[in-house]
């Protein structure tokens, strides 16, 4: 059996991207072991030098309370934080960097996080039905937003479920950052005295040690958004000189990759350049290389040299003025963006460890931090800066109906390389179908059905087309002999020999170009189709069948460390099948595409059980379509 070069390369390239992937899959396990073994053995050398330091500093803490433990000083010694690695390293030296304006910034970085809160304390701003703010009466900030609309895992009974919490105490999210009031002055908050909780808010009021700055943080649900909060930042200035407010940098929370603990792909950052039209997402392993990188450019005794490399690498991927920030998981998002026309001055992102239920791994969780502009205040003078954030699931809708572009954070309108407004508008237009369709149809597997109805429904749009491509192939297939014949009379004379068969194809109303262009036309819709099934929160916990989760894939069982996932085998079975009884004037064609429908199981073996029952009804459908073309035409013959 002979190939021609088309079979050869394409075969050559499946085999080398398959081996390249398992190759890049093994070396980044290897790279993540041995990252692991050196945060192991610098936290322990870090433990054993800092022992006696860490133990004065608790003794200072005991004395004095009023000292913001969250909020060291920017000169403390990395001995001071034992648990401080290069994914989370000290707030030591700090390295300026040039900004896109021409300013000087401060790459914050990572810092200490700050220490374990008694859940007791905490005082709970709830919002309808939707969720629960968490915030921390002594040093402010939503240390935990409860989801009371989704669970973290799927139970059989309501009562039972464990709702989805977003932010952690370590890293609270709309708060004033350690630095920030370690370079003010704050210490903990009075609870008696300072905090005040009312009728959908809660406002925490602090006098800086040396009596002349006054600030107040103001968190309230104000917005008729769902899961929207507001925060409001306040600064007083209350001595008898003018006083410049700068470095203000407000953390965004941390998060997660996944909020169950479940395999999921997604997660990272995400913020919108003051001067672009999309967002810029931020995915997990790139924000651990910027965790690297500015531990490198913090570090006292790195060489210039190689913290200017890293401040470079920094800027490449954070720089310039943005209107809003976020972190997310792969269904999750917390956002922040300024009320005002300016945006932020600067948005940080890195990788940090996971808590001890996670393994502590480092880049399992990520979150930033946002950075407004300074402000100059007189005596007596009062500089507001008006927030808000979102907080709860990246639900296509909702975050379109905001009309900041934080819809972009979902790639709901990716196609091949790039990301389209039309694509997008397409998206939303099947997610709206699915949904529709399942609420029609009764029953716990809703989505499921609904999944199944809106291929029917591309498939019947799509069907004339489809019929044409196939009617054109099989005038093709009919040609095939005199084509041939063509191409030996003339194949010393290739002009003459194009010339030949394009005169017989025209003759016979057959076009090269025929069975091509109509499926080009469902190019759009199954990019669509992708993106919807790969990012809807819809689809999480929905059940079909075997397929417990729709947005996982549908494993039943495990042979070693190898699901068995049904629905991506039987979509390969049925794309060989269909294959088999679709005609093709070009033999090499035939086995190249025989061979790339095996190839498809490998690819979407590890997609969601919603895509690949969409990929297998589709293909189930296009059986029936050859059958019954087939059939209509022994029928014509007849």
């Amino acid at each position: 059996m002979k190939y021609d070069k088309v079979t050869i390369i394409g075969v050559a390239i499946c085999v080398l991207s398959f081996f390249g992937i398992m190759w890049m899959q093994s070396r980044r396990a290897m790279q993540l072991r041995e990252q692991a073994a050196e945060q192991e053995r610098l936290a322990q050398a870090q433990a054993a030098a800092s022992a006696e330091a860490a133990t004065q500093t608790q003794a200072e803490a005991a004395t004095a309370p009023a000292t913001p433990a969250a909020a060291p000083a920017d000169n403390a010694p990395a001995a001071a934080n034992p648990s401080a690695t290069a994914a989370n390293p000290p707030a030591a030296a700090v390295a300026a960097m040039p900004a896109a304006d021409g300013q000087t910034v401060i790459p914050f970085g990572p810092d200490v996080p700050r220490p374990f809160m008694d859940a007791n304390t905490l005082v709970a701003l709830q919002r309808g039905d939707e969720q629960i703010f968490r915030i921390d009466p002594a040093l402010g900030g939503v240390v935990g937003v409860e989801l009371l609309k989704y669970s973290k895992e799927k139970t059989k009974n309501p009562e039972e479920a464990v709702h989805v919490s977003l932010g952690n105490f370590d890293y609270p999210y709309m708060a004033l950052n350690a630095r920030t009031m370690t370079s003010l002055g704050l210490g903990a908050a009075k609870a008696e005295t300072d905090v005040v909780k009312g009728d959908g808010f809660v406002e925490i009021s602090r006098v800086n040690a040396a009596g002349d700055l006054k600030v107040t943080e103001r968190w309230s649900i104000e917005s008729e958004r769902s899961y929207e909060i507001d925060y409001t930042v306040s600064m007083t200035n209350l001595g008898n000189a003018s006083r410049e407010i700068s470095n203000l940098m407000i953390d965004g929370g941390v998060l997660p990759h996944s909020v169950s603990g479940r395999k999921e792909d997604g997660g990272g950052a995400a913020y919108m350049p003051l001067d672009k039209n999309h967002a810029a997402v931020i995915d997990p392993k790139t924000l651990l290389k910027l965790s690297e990188n500015y531990a490198v450019a913090q570090n006292p005794n790195a060489l210039e040299g190689e913290k200017l490399k890293s401040l470079e690498r920094i800027s490449k991927t954070l720089n310039g003025r943005v209107v809003w920030g976020g972190i997310h998981s792969k269904y999750f998002l917390m956002s922040i963006w300024n009320q005002g026309t300016d945006g932020f001055a600067r948005f940080d992102a890195f990788g940090c460890n996971g808590t001890d239920d996670m393994g502590a791994k480092p880049g399992d969780r990520s979150r930033g931090k946002l950075l407004l502009d300074p402000a100059n205040l007189e005596p007596g003078a009062t500089a507001v800066w008006k927030l808000r954030g979102y907080a709860g699931p990246k639900d296509t809708e909702l975050l379109h109906a905001m009309g900041n572009g934080m819809d972009g954070i979902m790639g709901m309108d990716r196609f091949f390389w790039g990301n389209f407004a039309w694509m997008g508008w397409i998206s939303r237009m099947l997610l709206k179908c699915l949904v529709w369709f399942s609420k029609i149809i009764p029953g716990g597997s809703g989505y499921g059905w609904g999944v199944i109805a809106l291929t029917v429904a591309v498939k019947l749009l799509f069907w004339p087309l489809s019929h044409k491509s196939t009617q054109s192939m099989r005038k093709m297939q009919e040609l095939k002999p005199q084509l041939d014949a063509i191409k030996e009379k003339y194949r010393d004379d290739p002009r003459l020999m194009y010339e030949k068969q394009q005169e017989l194809m025209k003759a016979n109303n057959v076009s090269q170009l025929g069975g091509c262009l109509p499926m080009l036309f469902q190019i759009p819709v199954f990019f669509a189709l992708f993106n919807t099934f790969r990012s809807a929160i819809e689809l999480r916990h929905a059940g079909f069948l075997w397929a417990a989760d729709l947005s996982m894939p549908d494993t039943v069982f495990a042979v070693g460390n190898i699901g068995i996932n049904p629905l991506a085998i039987l979509m390969g079975l049925t794309m060989v099948l269909q294959q088999k009884m679709t005609p093709s004037a070009d033999p090499q064609q035939s086995r190249m595409m025989m061979f790339m429908s095996i190839f498809f199981i490998w690819i979407f073996y590890a997609m969601p059980s919603a895509l690949t029952l969409y990929m297998t009804v589709n293909q189930l459908l296009s059986i029936l379509q050859t059958y019954m073309g087939k059939r209509a035409e022994k029928a014509k013959a007849a």
